[in-house]
């Protein structure tokens, strides 16, 4: 959405269901379908749909109305559940990291106007981190997996090839939770220190994602391979969380 007073891109404050208000010259018939309908939770043909947008530069708040918000639901579902279908694990990942982040932009963090937002509003996600973190405490399979990229990334720092396959460079990002990453470069970038660092966690995701999206990762290649299998599965075991599967 651009503000049409200054051609500053908007950003999403809010998305909801409402219920219409009830005309005064309402008929019996509808008041009865109005109070049956608030009863019962579902909005039917009262609803109405809101996405509320601000212009930070111009403080300019505008709301939008229809009849029905879409839902991303089913199409964060699809991915997800087609990912398990695949028969190798750079097309398995591509599919899970679909539904990944469009749960993120669409139901947990729509103000987030980029990719990026999105990734560092889930670096702070405490209630997301607990549950992450305790899976991974209780699950062999997914603590291992963990372990195994410890020991990799500690003795080989992933790179980020998206800008230059030629010449890959550690992003800037890594060890960063907040929004300015000049303040977070005391520890080794490129890596995930332990079954407690979150954060390089969702950057790990982040960073297998824009490799192979832009070309960087090759399934005939081991290393990659065993990056991009392990992305899959640990990042699955967080959308399973949140699909309580």
């Amino acid at each position: 959405m651009i503000c049409k007073s200054c051609g500053n891109r908007m950003r999403k404050l809010d998305r909801r269901n409402e219920m219409a208000e009830l005309n005064d010259d309402a008929t019996e018939g509808q008041m009865a379908d109005y109070f049956a309908a608030e009863a019962s939770g579902d909005n039917d043909a009262w609803n109405l749909g809101i996405v509320q947008y601000e212009c930070r530069r111009c403080k300019y708040i505008l709301e939008t109305q229809s009849d029905e918000l879409m839902s991303y639901d089913r199409l964060i579902h699809g991915w997800h559940d087609k990912a398990k279908d695949q028969d190798d694990p750079f097309s398995s990942f591509v599919f899970e990291y679909l539904s990944f982040i469009a749960h993120l932009k669409h139901n947990l963090y729509f103000k987030a106007t980029s990719d990026r937002e999105a990734i560092q509003n889930l670096k702070q996600d405490g209630r997301l981190a607990e549950a992450y973190l305790d899976r991974i405490r209780s699950e062999h399979g997914l603590r291992e997996a963990w372990e195994s990229l410890i020991r990799e990334l500690a003795s080989r720092p992933l790179h980020n090839s998206s800008y230059d396959l030629e010449n890959p460079e550690i992003d800037k990002w890594w060890n960063c939770t907040e929004s300015r990453y000049e303040d977070y470069q005391d520890r080794a970038k490129g890596a995930v220190h332990d079954l407690a660092d979150w954060s390089n966690m969702v950057e790990f995701w982040y960073a297998v994602r824009n490799n192979l999206f832009h070309g960087g990762k090759d399934p005939d290649v081991k290393r990659d391979e065993f990056l991009v299998s392990n992305a899959f599965l640990t990042i699955r075991r967080l959308m399973d969380i949140e699909f309580q599967t």
